[in-house]
C-alpha cells in the first residue's frame, strides 16, 4: 500500500462520499459556534480559512505595532500580520524544540516596546511552555494569541488544553489538519476587551470554490490509488493542470463566512476527536520507541496532538527519495524554510533572523500519523529509515565530472536561490564563445548534492577559473565539506590549466559564517564583482491588480501613459532580431559608457536559450521606431532581465516602463514565481553609476536580494597584478 503524509490522507472513500453530499445551513453554523464557545470559553466567529481568523484577531488589536511570532511558521501567519498593518517580529526557535523559548520572548519584550501581541504555535502539535510565556504577556499587558492550526486537542504541561489560556484562539480546519473539513477556521476571543473590535465577515465563499472543496477528498483518494497502481504521477499532474484541486494557498480575500455544510463536518470530527487523538498517539509511539534516538526532537506524545512526527536528518532529500522508491511519500515538508513554503519565502522580508529555524528546516522530515496510517505502515517506515541510515552512513561524498545534462538540470531544479548562469546552457554558451568549461558535481550515492560550473577565462591580467553564481549546494547537506571538496577539485583543474586564480561568485548569504568558510579554504574578497551581488526581485505570483497597486505611483502612471500614447510592445523568439536589438544596445553603451558584450556572443546566448523557448526579445516601439529593447531569459521559474537598451527620443516618451510591464505579464503566463531585474546599486550610494537605473527597477515594487561578495583564491604571484588592475578599474567606473 502506498503511504502519504497529505494529499487528502485524512479521508477514506466513505469520508469522500460524505463530504461530497454534506448539507447544513445556518443551524449547523450556529451549532458549531456554540460548541466552540463552550469548549474554549470565548466568543466564536467562524471563517473560511485559519488565516482569516488571524487577520480578524490582528485587526481587533487597538494599536498597530509589532507582532511577535514563531520564526518557523507558515507564510499565512506572516501575511496576515502584514495585511493587518502590523510589523512581523521573528522569534527564533529554541535548540531541540520547534517553538520559541520564554527566554527569547523575554529578550524581545525588553528590546521592543511596541510589541502588540504574541502568537504561540505549538508546532506539529507539540505544546510550548505556555505557563512561562503567558506569565510574561500578562506582566506586560500584551495579548497572547494561541494558534491551534497544528494543535487542536493538545495539552500543555500544566494540564490545560491548548486554546484555553490565551486572549485569542485561532483554529484551522483546512487540509491535513487534526480536524480536516478541507477548509474552515474560527476565531475565539476569550478576552472581552477585544471582542467588541472583531468584525463579522459578510463575504461569501463562491459556489465554484465550494465545489472544489467538495470534490477534493474524492479526487485525492483517486490520486492516491493511482500511485498504488503505478500511474499516480501523470494522473496527479493532469488533475493539477486542470485546476480542479482545492489548494491551501491562493488569492487573498477579505475574511469570508463559513458555509454550514463545512460546519457539519467539523462538528462530526470534534465528536470523534478523542478516538482520533488515540490513533495518532499510537502511531507516534511506534516512531518514538523504534526510531534511532539521534533523529528525534524530544517531546511527550501524551500531550501532543501528534499532527506529524518530526525527525531531523542530514541528507533529507536522499531519505525522502529512498522512502518514495518504497511507496512512502513524505516530500511535503512542514516546514522547509523559516517562513514556509520555501518557494514563497521571497514574499517575506526575512534577513537571517532565525538561524536555528534555518538549520531545522533543512533537516526536517515529517512522518505520517493520520488516521489512515496503520501500525504496520509505521513499522514499515521505521524499517525503511533504519535501512537508509545504515546504507547512508557508509556512503561518502564523491567528486565527479557531470556529463549528462538531465542529471545537472535535475539537481538545479531543486535549488533556491538559483541563476541561469549556472545552467547547462550557460556552459554551452561559454563553449560556443571559445572558453573551456568544467562541470564538477559532488555526489552522495547516486545523488548530486553540490554542483559547480567553471569557465576558464583567458585575460591579459591573468587566466582564471570563474564559477558564475556558484557553486550551488544542497541545503540539506553540510556546506563546509562540500565547499572543501569543490575547492580541492577546481584547484587541481586550475593548476593543470595554468590559471593564476579561481573566482567564485556564490549566491550564498553574506554572513560571518559563509565568509569564514571561504577564508578557511584560502579565499579572499575579490577586487570586483563579475555578476550581480545585489539584485532586485519581484514576486509575480501576485495578481496583476496587486502588482500595479504595489508599483511606485509615478511608475504606474507612466505604464498607463505609454499605453495611451501609443507605445507598442512586441515579443520575438527569432535570433535574427538581434539586428533590431543591437542599435538600441549600442546607443545605450555610448550614452552610459559601459563595456558592452560582443554582438556574436549575445546572438549565441539568445540562440541557445531560445531553441527551448527560454529566451525572448522585447521591443518597445513608438511611431514605428524601436526605442527600447531587452533580452529576457526564462529559467527554472524565474525571468531574468539580462541585457537591455533604450533611446530617449522625447522626454515624454519612455517605452521601457511599458516594456517591463509586458515582461512581467509574460513571466506570469509562463508560470514564473519571480522576475529578476538583475543588479542594482547599494541604497547608500547615490553617486553609483547604476543609481538611476536602480530607481527605475525599484519603481515596479519588489525586494532586494544580497549575496556574498565574489571570492578569489590566488594561485600564482600574478594574481597581485590582477588585483591592482581590477581595483583601478573598479575605482575608475565608480563601482
Amino acid at each position: 500500500m502506498t503511504i502519504f503524509n497529505s494529499l487528502g490522507s485524512n479521508y477514506s472513500f466513505a469520508d469522500a462520499v460524505r463530504i461530497l453530499f454534506s448539507s447544513g445551513g445556518d443551524e449547523k453554523h450556529l451549532e458549531l459556534t456554540k460548541y466552540l464557545e463552550g469548549r474554549y470559553g470565548g466568543d466564536a466567529t467562524l471563517v473560511y480559512k485559519g488565516r482569516d481568523a488571524l487577520k480578524l484577531a490582528f485587526d481587533a488589536l487597538p494599536e498597530k505595532g509589532k507582532i511577535a511570532f514563531n520564526g518557523y511558521t507558515c507564510l499565512a501567519v506572516y501575511e496576515s500580520i502584514i495585511t493587518s498593518g502590523h510589523t512581523p517580529l521573528y522569534l527564533d526557535i529554541a535548540e531541540n524544540e520547534l517553538d520559541f523559548s520564554p527566554e527569547t520572548l523575554r529578550a524581545a519584550l525588553e528590546t521592543h516596546a511596541d510589541i502588540r501581541a504574541v502568537v504561540v504555535q505549538n508546532t506539529l502539535g507539540i505544546p510550548c511552555d505556555i505557563a512561562s510565556i503567558s506569565k510574561l504577556c500578562k506582566e506586560r499587558g500584551i495579548p497572547l494569541i494561541e494558534d491551534l492550526a497544528h494543535s487542536i486537542g493538545a495539552r500543555y504541561e500544566t494540564g490545560e488544553e491548548a486554546g484555553t489560556v490565551g486572549d485569542f484562539v485561532i483554529l484551522s480546519f483546512s487540509q491535513d489538519k487534526v480536524v480536516d473539513a478541507v477548509s474552515g477556521g474560527a476565531l475565539i476571543v476569550r478576552n472581552k476587551t477585544y471582542a467588541i473590535h472583531v468584525a463579522t465577515p459578510t463575504t461569501q465563499v463562491s459556489f465554484a470554490q465550494q465545489l472544489k472543496d467538495r470534490f477534493y477528498p474524492g479526487l485525492t483518494w483517486k490520486i492516491r490509488m493511482a500511485y498504488a497502481l503505478g500511474i499516480g504521477a501523470p494522473y496527479h499532474t493532469l488533475i493539477r493542470a486542470l485546476g480542479v484541486l482545492s489548494t491551501p494557498f491562493g488569492r487573498e480575500y477579505p475574511p469570508r463566512k463559513l458555509p454550514g455544510w463545512y460546519c457539519a463536518n467539523i462538528l462530526r470530527q470534534f465528536k470523534s476527536l478523542e478516538h482520533t487523538a488515540a490513533q495518532r498517539k499510537a502511531i507516534a509511539d511506534i516512531y518514538a520507541l523504534s526510531l534511532d534516538k539521534r533523529l528525534r526532537i524530544p517531546f511527550d506524545t501524551n500531550r501532543s496532538s501528534n499532527l506529524r512526527f518530526p525527525i531531523l536528518v542530514q541528507g533529507r532529500d536522499r531519505l525522502i527519495g529512498y522512502l518514495r522508491d518504497n511507496g512512502v511519500h513524505v516530500s511535503d515538508i512542514w516546514y522547509d524554510a523559516p517562513i514556509a513554503p520555501k518557494k514563497y519565502m521571497h514574499r517575506a522580508k526575512y534577513s537571517g533572523e532565525c538561524p536555528q529555524a534555518e538549520k531545522v528546516s533543512a533537516m526536517m522530515v515529517n512522518l505520517p500519523t493520520h488516521g489512515n496510517t496503520a501500525p504496520q505502515d509505521a513499522q514499515k517506515i521505521v524499517r525503511l529509515v533504519d535501512e537508509w541510515l545504515a546504507a547512508d552512513a557508509d556512503t561518502t561524498y564523491i567528486p565527479a565530472v557531470i556529463t549528462e545534462r538531465t542529471e545537472w538540470e535535475g539537481f538545479m531544479q531543486k535549488i533556491r536561490p538559483h541563476s541561469f548562469l549556472h545552467s547547462w546552457m550557460w556552459g554551452e554558451h561559454a563553449e560556443a564563445t571559445g572558453s573551456k568549461v568544467f562541470r564538477i558535481g559532488i555526489k552522495k550515492g547516486d545523488d548530486i548534492v553540490a554542483a559547480a560550473l567553471f569557465i576558464k577565462v583567458d585575460a591579459r591580467r591573468g587566466a582564471f577559473l570563474l564559477c558564475p553564481h556558484g557553486p550551488v549546494l544542497s541545503a540539506t547537506e553540510g556546506d563546509a565539506e562540500l565547499l572543501r571538496l569543490i575547492a580541492r577539485e577546481c584547484t587541481r583543474i586550475a593548476r593543470a590549466e595554468e590559471c593564476d586564480f579561481i573566482r567564485f561568485c556564490p549566491l550564498a548569504k553574506d554572513t560571518a559564517e559563509s565568509r569564514t568558510l571561504y577564508r578557511d579554504l584560502g579565499f579572499r574578497p575579490a577586487p570586483i564583482h563579475m555578476h550581480p551581488e545585489l539584485s532586485w526581485m519581484l514576486d509575480v505570483t501576485k495578481s496583476e491588480d496587486d502588482l500595479l497597486r504595489e508599483m511606485r505611483k509615478t511608475t504606474r502612471y507612466l505604464v498607463k501613459k505609454m499605453e495611451k500614447e501609443g507605445v507598442e510592445i512586441s515579443m520575438s523568439t527569432s535570433p535574427d532580431d538581434i539586428e533590431k536589438f543591437w542599435p538600441v544596445y549600442q546607443s545605450t553603451v555610448e550614452r552610459q559608457q559601459f563595456t558592452p558584450f560582443k554582438k556574436l556572443d549575445l546572438r549565441k546566448e539568445f540562440e541557445l536559450f531560445a531553441k527551448e523557448n527560454n529566451a525572448a526579445f522585447f521591443f518597445g516601439s513608438y511611431r514605428g521606431e524601436v526605442i527600447a529593447a531587452a533580452i529576457i531569459i526564462f529559467y527554472n521559474g524565474q525571468a531574468f532581465y539580462h541585457h537591455s537598451g533604450s533611446i530617449q527620443k522625447s522626454k515624454d516618451i519612455n517605452a521601457s516602463y511599458l516594456l517591463q510591464w509586458r515582461v512581467i505579464q509574460e513571466a506570469k503566463k509562463r508560470g514564473c514565481t519571480l522576475y529578476n531585474f538583475w543588479g542594482i546599486s547599494p541604497a547608500n550610494r547615490p553617486d553609483h553609476p547604476w543609481f538611476g537605473l536602480s530607481l527605475f527597477k525599484k519603481g515596479f515594487g519588489g525586494f532586494a536580494e544580497e549575496y556574498l561578495h565574489a571570492q578569489d583564491k590566488p594561485l600564482t604571484a600574478k594574481y597581485q597584478l590582477n588585483y591592482i588592475v581590477e581595483t583601478a578599474r573598479r575605482m575608475r567606473r565608480g563601482l
